[in-house]
């Protein structure tokens, strides 16, 4: 398999149409038509709690706030990120968990079926990105043995960002770039180690750059 040749050897692979098409949309379908992407929590870092004012100002005022704080970081190339993840309880409430999950299981049925790997899914979830979100140079560490993205954005275009930077030399003038493509899997093998980044977005609002994210051991 050339995908396995890849991953071995590059640290990355990517497989394209990665579940049936019919099963693709509809999840797709259930997260974006029943608006459970607006439900989701922002995640950043760094982040100064605004713990003497919490309780005077709206949860998007303190969102707002966050966001500027990890821009900033980022802007002085420190580690930083700002992206929204499904929450455990919303997840739950309306039935994401279980979605999320069948992806993860599927990616780690794929890898025990070629022996990479034996253990089990260690944590899988929504991702998703606005304008002026981002995720800087990182490692995963030891999250896992594997990392995977699959992506449920269509119709993406180079002009809205969002890309996955790979470096697999460790360098960070050398990358590969890898689009958000809808239905293709993307898995990281992270004792290659891959570090990565999600390139700053510039999309409209009506464009999703939604994944589901996890790792395998």
């Amino acid at each position: 398999m050339q995908w396995i040749q890849a991953l071995d050897e590059k640290g990355y692979c990517q497989i394209d149409n990665f579940l049936p098409i019919q099963h693709a949309e509809r999840l797709r379908k259930n997260i974006i038509v029943n608006n459970h992407f607006k439900k989701w929590n922002l995640l950043t870092t760094p982040y100064r709690p605004l713990m003497h004012v919490k309780d005077k100002i709206s949860t998007s005022v303190i969102d707002k706030q966050r966001h500027i704080q990890a821009t900033k970081a980022f802007k002085r190339r420190k580690f930083s990120f700002s992206f929204y993840r499904s929450s455990n309880k919303h997840a739950k409430q309306h039935g994401q968990a279980s979605l999320h999950q069948y992806v993860g299981q599927k990616v780690l049925t794929l890898l025990k079926n070629h022996s990479l790997i034996k253990g089990k899914l260690q944590d899988s979830f929504f991702a998703a990105y606005k304008k002026g979100q981002f995720i800087s140079y990182h490692t995963d560490g030891s999250a896992g043995k594997y990392a995977f993205i699959y992506q449920l954005s269509t119709g993406w275009q180079q002009k809205y960002g969002g890309q996955l930077e790979l470096y697999p030399q460790r360098i960070k003038f050398f990358k590969r770039t890898i689009a958000p493509k809808f239905n293709s899997l993307t898995i990281l093998k992270l004792s290659h180690p891959m570090p990565h980044s999600v390139k700053l977005l510039n999309n409209p609002a009506h464009k999703h750059r939604i994944t589901i994210s996890g790792w395998v051991e």
